[in-house]
Protein backbone atom coordinates (compact mmCIF):
# COMPACT_ATOMS: atom_id res chain seq x y z
CA UNK A 1 0.00 0.00 0.00
CA UNK A 2 2.85 2.57 0.60
CA UNK A 3 4.62 1.93 -2.40
CA UNK A 4 1.43 2.49 -4.52
CA UNK A 5 1.08 6.24 -2.58
CA UNK A 6 4.63 6.76 -3.04
CA UNK A 7 4.08 6.00 -7.03
CA UNK A 8 0.80 8.09 -7.21
CA UNK A 9 2.29 11.04 -5.00
CA UNK A 10 5.49 10.73 -7.80
CA UNK A 11 3.12 10.67 -10.83
CA UNK A 12 1.23 13.69 -9.09
CA UNK A 13 4.52 15.65 -8.44
CA UNK A 14 5.58 15.28 -12.39
CA UNK A 15 2.28 15.95 -13.69
CA UNK A 16 2.00 18.88 -11.55
CA UNK A 17 5.71 20.54 -12.77
CA UNK A 18 5.08 19.77 -16.26
CA UNK A 19 1.99 21.45 -16.27
CA UNK A 20 3.80 24.38 -14.59
CA UNK A 21 6.90 24.45 -16.61
CA UNK A 22 4.72 24.19 -20.31
CA UNK A 23 2.50 27.05 -19.16
CA UNK A 24 4.57 29.26 -18.31
CA UNK A 25 7.38 29.02 -21.23
CA UNK A 26 6.19 31.82 -24.18
CA UNK A 27 8.48 29.41 -26.36
CA UNK A 28 6.29 26.53 -26.21
CA UNK A 29 2.97 27.25 -26.60
CA UNK A 30 1.05 29.41 -29.41
CA UNK A 31 -0.39 32.88 -28.10
CA UNK A 32 -1.43 33.55 -31.56
CA UNK A 33 -1.71 32.19 -35.04
CA UNK A 34 -1.51 36.10 -36.46
CA UNK A 35 0.43 38.24 -34.62
CA UNK A 36 3.86 38.51 -32.86
CA UNK A 37 4.29 38.07 -29.06
CA UNK A 38 7.28 38.46 -26.48
CA UNK A 39 8.43 36.79 -23.45
CA UNK A 40 10.41 37.50 -20.74
CA UNK A 41 13.55 38.39 -22.59
CA UNK A 42 13.11 42.00 -23.74
CA UNK A 43 15.18 40.40 -27.04
CA UNK A 44 13.22 37.92 -28.35
CA UNK A 45 9.72 37.52 -29.91
CA UNK A 46 7.80 34.23 -30.91
CA UNK A 47 5.46 33.90 -33.90
CA UNK A 48 3.36 29.95 -34.75
CA UNK A 49 3.46 28.80 -38.18
CA UNK A 50 1.89 25.99 -38.82
CA UNK A 51 1.03 25.24 -35.25
CA UNK A 52 4.99 25.25 -34.38
CA UNK A 53 6.32 28.11 -32.32
CA UNK A 54 9.04 29.86 -33.89
CA UNK A 55 11.39 31.88 -31.63
CA UNK A 56 13.33 34.78 -33.25
CA UNK A 57 15.25 38.22 -31.45
CA UNK A 58 15.86 41.35 -32.34
CA UNK A 59 19.33 42.43 -33.82
CA UNK A 60 21.88 43.91 -31.32
CA UNK A 61 20.56 47.17 -29.75
CA UNK A 62 17.08 46.71 -30.46
CA UNK A 63 14.09 45.20 -28.05
CA UNK A 64 10.52 43.37 -28.87
CA UNK A 65 8.42 45.62 -27.99
CA UNK A 66 4.10 44.91 -28.45
CA UNK A 67 1.62 47.25 -27.71
CA UNK A 68 -1.56 49.09 -28.98
CA UNK A 69 0.15 51.12 -31.56
CA UNK A 70 3.53 49.24 -32.34
CA UNK A 71 4.67 45.33 -32.69
CA UNK A 72 8.63 44.80 -33.92
CA UNK A 73 11.77 45.54 -32.86
CA UNK A 74 12.63 49.35 -31.62
CA UNK A 75 15.91 50.98 -31.00
CA UNK A 76 17.14 50.96 -27.53
CA UNK A 77 16.65 55.07 -27.80
CA UNK A 78 13.35 54.42 -28.62
CA UNK A 79 12.67 52.48 -25.38
CA UNK A 80 11.44 52.97 -21.84
CA UNK A 81 14.61 54.17 -20.39
CA UNK A 82 14.30 51.95 -17.69
CA UNK A 83 13.92 48.68 -20.09
CA UNK A 84 17.81 49.58 -21.65
CA UNK A 85 21.49 50.42 -20.77
CA UNK A 86 21.64 53.80 -22.63
CA UNK A 87 25.17 55.59 -22.37
CA UNK A 88 27.06 53.11 -20.98
CA UNK A 89 31.05 52.59 -22.02
CA UNK A 90 33.87 49.82 -21.82
CA UNK A 91 34.93 50.80 -18.25
CA UNK A 92 38.39 52.48 -17.99
CA UNK A 93 38.96 49.51 -15.33
CA UNK A 94 39.68 52.42 -12.43
CA UNK A 95 38.51 53.14 -9.41
CA UNK A 96 34.25 50.85 -8.65
CA UNK A 97 35.08 49.57 -12.25
CA UNK A 98 38.24 47.62 -11.53
CA UNK A 99 36.35 46.58 -8.19
CA UNK A 100 32.87 45.38 -9.57
CA UNK A 101 30.97 44.20 -13.09
CA UNK A 102 29.60 47.19 -15.18
CA UNK A 103 26.77 47.61 -17.13
CA UNK A 104 27.04 46.97 -21.15
CA UNK A 105 24.54 47.98 -23.55
CA UNK A 106 23.39 44.68 -24.05
CA UNK A 107 21.12 44.37 -21.04
CA UNK A 108 22.22 40.73 -20.76
CA UNK A 109 25.58 41.34 -20.73
CA UNK A 110 27.96 42.99 -18.65
CA UNK A 111 31.95 44.00 -18.15
CA UNK A 112 34.31 42.50 -16.25
CA UNK A 113 37.70 44.19 -15.71
CA UNK A 114 40.71 41.48 -15.84
CA UNK A 115 44.41 41.60 -16.14
CA UNK A 116 43.64 42.14 -20.38
CA UNK A 117 41.43 44.99 -19.26
CA UNK A 118 37.88 45.37 -19.64
CA UNK A 119 36.53 41.89 -20.77
CA UNK A 120 32.63 41.91 -22.19
CA UNK A 121 30.62 38.79 -20.66
CA UNK A 122 27.20 37.15 -21.21
CA UNK A 123 24.87 36.48 -18.02
CA UNK A 124 24.16 32.89 -18.59
CA UNK A 125 20.14 31.95 -21.17
CA UNK A 126 17.15 33.93 -19.48
CA UNK A 127 19.19 36.17 -16.98
CA UNK A 128 20.40 40.14 -17.33
CA UNK A 129 22.52 42.04 -15.60
CA UNK A 130 21.42 44.23 -13.01
CA UNK A 131 23.61 46.72 -11.46
CA UNK A 132 21.38 49.57 -9.20
CA UNK A 133 19.99 49.44 -5.50
CA UNK A 134 22.13 47.44 -4.08
CA UNK A 135 21.85 44.48 -6.81
CA UNK A 136 24.78 43.29 -8.58
CA UNK A 137 24.74 40.63 -11.13
CA UNK A 138 22.73 38.37 -13.14
CA UNK A 139 19.53 38.04 -12.79
CA UNK A 140 16.28 36.23 -14.37
CA UNK A 141 14.10 38.26 -16.55
CA UNK A 142 11.36 38.35 -14.61
CA UNK A 143 13.60 39.34 -11.63
CA UNK A 144 15.24 41.57 -13.52
CA UNK A 145 11.98 43.50 -15.02
CA UNK A 146 10.80 44.15 -11.46
CA UNK A 147 13.83 45.31 -10.72
CA UNK A 148 14.63 48.01 -13.35
CA UNK A 149 10.81 48.99 -13.33
CA UNK A 150 10.40 47.59 -17.45
CA UNK A 151 7.18 46.47 -16.88
CA UNK A 152 4.58 46.78 -19.32
CA UNK A 153 2.38 50.26 -19.02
Amino acid sequence: MLKALIIFFGILALGYAASVGTASDASEVCQSQDELWGGEDIRKFYFCLDGKVIADECDSGYYFVNNATISGCLPSDLMKPSCVNLDTKVPDCTGTSKLQPQAADDVASFYLCTSEGATLLSCPDGKAFVSQDGYLGCFAWSEWRSLRNCVDD
